[in-house]
């Protein structure tokens, strides 16, 4: 089996530590896991990764948050790299692959991961009994399909019923608003605790206004004060009437 090191990279929630931990059960080899966000020098790690990176049994050694790890630290791994064991292979999951040495991806190959798709999660969340997968497909938006959030929403549903309900009554009172929003009643979707982006992507059809929401985002505008000035355009440009 090749064991040149893995780099596996992606965003936030893309499943990265579930594709490692399959991948081991999948190899059937005992997988070691150095915290690098936690131990960013390596100082409390070094010892521990001389040893593993020695052994004899095969391993998967895994760095969770390598590209956290400091310049002298990545320098010690580029080390470890250069003499591991045959029998042992590195998977460094990082964020963004950019901030690792540049000798340090050159000694590895890279497998990038991206978002789920809901088939995805839904394979993910079957291996939960009792789940409502409909309710957790309506509640979770596109932009937001992540194995983190669909774990949080299956603890949520499994073990805390009564703050899922309430979650769920919330999002659907917050659905009701969407067809006659109204710029003169921000303070009270506030006060209900409504967020913005899910009243702001019911807009967006409009070219103007996706322009308008991207230079928001780009200068960090506020994104209540996008959504009043938005609903007041939307108010007050004329509808085009056909000729």
């Amino acid at each position: 089996m090749d064991h040149t090191p893995l780099i596996i990279t992606g965003p936030p929630g893309c499943g990265k530590s579930y594709w490692i931990q399959k991948y081991a059960e999948q190899v059937r080899k005992q997988l070691f896991v150095c915290p690098c966000r936690k131990d960013r020098t390596l100082r409390d790690g070094r010892q521990k990764l001389h040893i593993w990176a020695r052994r004899t049994e095969p391993s998967i050694l895994w760095l969770e948050g390598a590209d956290d790890l400091t310049p002298e630290a990545q320098a010690f791994l580029r080390r470890i790299l250069e003499t591991h064991a045959s029998d042992v292979l590195f998977i460094l999951e990082c964020r963004d692959a950019g901030r690792l040495q540049e000798p340090i991806r050159s000694r590895c190959k890279i497998k990038k991961l991206f978002h789920p798709t809901w088939s995805e999660l839904e394979q993910y969340l079957s291996t939960f009994r009792n789940l409502n997968l409909s309710e957790i497909q309506a509640y979770l938006k596109k932009n937001e399909y992540s194995y983190r959030r669909a774990q949080q929403c299956a603890d949520l549903q499994l073990h805390h019923a009564d703050s899922w309900k309430r979650i769920i009554q919330h999002h659907q009172e917050e659905q009701k608003k969407i067809g006659h929003l109204a710029a003169q009643d921000l303070i009270q979707y506030m006060k209900a605790g409504y967020h913005p982006e899910t009243f702001i992507h019911s807009l967006l059809s409009d070219e103007q206004i996706l322009k308008d929401y991207g230079v928001c985002m780009e200068g960090s505008g506020s994104l209540w004060a996008f959504l009043g000035s938005a609903l007041d355009k939307v108010a007050t440009t004329p509808q085009k009437v056909e000729e």
